[in-house]
């Protein structure tokens, strides 16, 4: 993720926010030393500071059209008015947040891109075809769903490694993203995993990974082999 921050300090405080949701940071102090970075760089997402020496961040977001390089961008500002907020989501950034920034906001915001990109790298088919090639076994395991709107606790019904589903998750909508935490009966750390409701059953509200580690997706694959009826 590119940051686009003239202050060292913010900077940093952003970068390390960004480092700790599992991204890569890369700061330029100013929108001339962003456009020069990213050919090489190549950042997913760029988080952009409006008041910026020289070129400003909306100039940032014309020049961004004009390259036709669609990125995914989040304006922040402190001193910005409602309509430079307007014209920044005109431009194209995806959101505009007002400093000072709330951190949990911020690391909401940075969950929304993060499954944005996930879902444009995977195709809804290839998840499908995954999902059906791999069984789902019954388990009860406590479940904390975090969304934007709060947190809940449930219990799964069934689990695979590419999803779980939940008995209930109140007012979750289908195609938003959430982080699910549970920890899986083996002893190892708990599984915090970025996922979408995808289906509300009957018996529940069904779940499909889309950040999920390799380490955790063997993990995963190992816990439901060792509960299929034909497992040694």
């Amino acid at each position: 993720m590119l940051i686009v921050e003239d202050s060292p300090a913010e900077a940093e405080a952003f970068a390390v926010l960004v480092a700790s949701q599992g991204h890569n940071p890369v700061v330029a102090p100013s929108a001339e030393a962003a456009l020069d970075t990213l050919p090489v760089s190549s950042p997913d997402a760029v988080l952009l500071d409006l008041s910026l020496p020289g070129m400003s961040g909306v100039e940032f977001l014309h020049a961004l059209m004009k390259r036709r390089q669609p990125l995914p961008v989040v304006a922040i500002s402190g001193v910005a008015s409602e309509e430079e907020a307007r014209r920044c989501l005109e431009l194209g950034a995806v959101e505009f947040l007002p400093k000072p920034l709330i951190i949990d906001q911020l690391r909401i915001v940075l969950d929304f891109l993060e499954l944005q990109l996930l879902t444009r790298r995977f195709t809804e088919d290839v998840l499908k075809l995954n999902r059906r090639r791999y069984s789902r076994v019954e388990v009860s395991l406590e479940v904390k769903v975090e969304e934007p709107g709060g947190q809940l606790l449930g219990r799964s019904v069934d689990l695979s490694p590419f999803g779980l589903k939940i008995g209930s998750a109140g007012e979750v909508q289908p195609g938003g993203p959430v982080r699910l935490y549970f920890s899986p009966p083996d002893g190892d750390p708990p599984i915090s995993v970025l996922s979408l409701l995808v289906r509300k059953d009957p018996d529940g509200h069904a779940f499909a990974f889309v950040s999920l580690t390799n380490a955790d997706f063997q993990r995963l694959k190992s816990f439901v082999d060792s509960r299929l009826p034909d497992a040694s």
